[in-house]
């Protein structure tokens, strides 16, 4: 990992929207700072990627033995598999009381909740948790989406040690409806994401609004930025969107608010070229 990198990917990571929570907001963050790995294999699980979420107290609970009958109207699917409760979402658009329900019923201490997530995100999750370290929970891993599945026929989920015993909040990305917003976002060059090693950065903007249709993407909006962000001098400067700028400024990053719709980062001066390398990098892409 390449703190620099990691450090203004964060400077220049988007401010809450309309429906962007606090936990949806450090899930993108986390996301962002991850390093880019190897392709994951079908059904493989990988370690909870967890931060810290302002959720209020959470209590100690005891897990208690459950017997698991199937139920093919259950919104989630409970199995105990070598020493786990391996939870996989059925209903993608359950109400969090249906997913609350059936976890308590298994005796787990665990609130679920879905947000609609940028493709990157979807499968991946941030908890709040009662445990000695607060951004790495023991017990909870999420499970990986299988690389060959279809658009809301993808499985997601979480697995729960059964000698788990704190408390848990969990926000896991699902895929976006068609005109939905994402609640979790993370920036539109990441590995897998459309604009992945695309040299967009210091472009104009009409430059890259052409770049952009050529990948089936509109400009929803623009967020006015400069040196003071990706420097970390900014000072609670309130964050500046315009609906249109001039296609001279420079754009310095950007990601997708929707399927199909993009926000860009622009800037009046160009982003230093060594930052720019670093960034790349990062994302395994070529430096120049």
């Amino acid at each position: 990992m390449n703190p620099h990198a990691d450090d203004v990917v964060r400077r220049l990571a988007p401010g809450p929207g309309p429906g962007l929570t606090a936990g949806a907001r450090e899930t993108m963050y986390k996301i962002m700072d991850e390093e880019p790995g190897p392709e994951p294999l079908r059904r493989r699980r990988r370690p909870l990627l967890a931060l810290p979420i302002a959720v209020g107290a959470l209590a100690a609970a005891a897990t208690v033995p459950f017997a698991f009958a199937p139920a093919s109207a259950s919104a989630l699917d409970i199995k105990e598999e070598d020493g786990y409760y391996l939870i996989e979402v059925k209903d993608l658009l359950a109400t969090p009381e249906v997913y609350d329900k059936q976890l308590r019923d298994a005796g787990l201490d665990v609130k679920l909740r879905l947000l609609p997530a940028s493709p990157g995100l979807v499968g991946s999750l941030s908890s709040a948790t009662r445990a000695e370290n607060p951004a790495k929970p023991d017990g909870i891993e999420v499970i990986d989406r299988s690389g060959d599945c279809e658009p809301f026929r993808c499985s997601i989920g979480i697995k729960v040690r059964k000698d788990f015993t704190g408390s848990a909040e969990i926000f896991l990305g699902r895929e976006a409806r068609p005109g939905e917003k994402y609640q979790a976002i993370t920036g539109f060059d990441v590995p897998g994401a459309p604009m992945h090693c695309v040299p967009f950065r210091n472009k104009p903007v009409g430059e890259v609004r052409a770049l952009l249709k050529d990948r089936g993407l509109d400009i929803q909006e623009f967020t006015i930025t400069g040196p003071t962000r990706w420097e970390g001098t900014a000072r609670d400067e309130e964050v500046e969107t315009k609906a249109s700028v001039p296609d001279s400024m420079h754009v310095v990053d950007g990601y997708l608010t929707m399927a199909g719709k993009a926000t860009l980062l622009v800037s009046d001066v160009e982003m230093p070229a060594e930052t720019v390398r670093t960034l790349n990098g990062k994302y395994g892409c070529p430096s120049g």
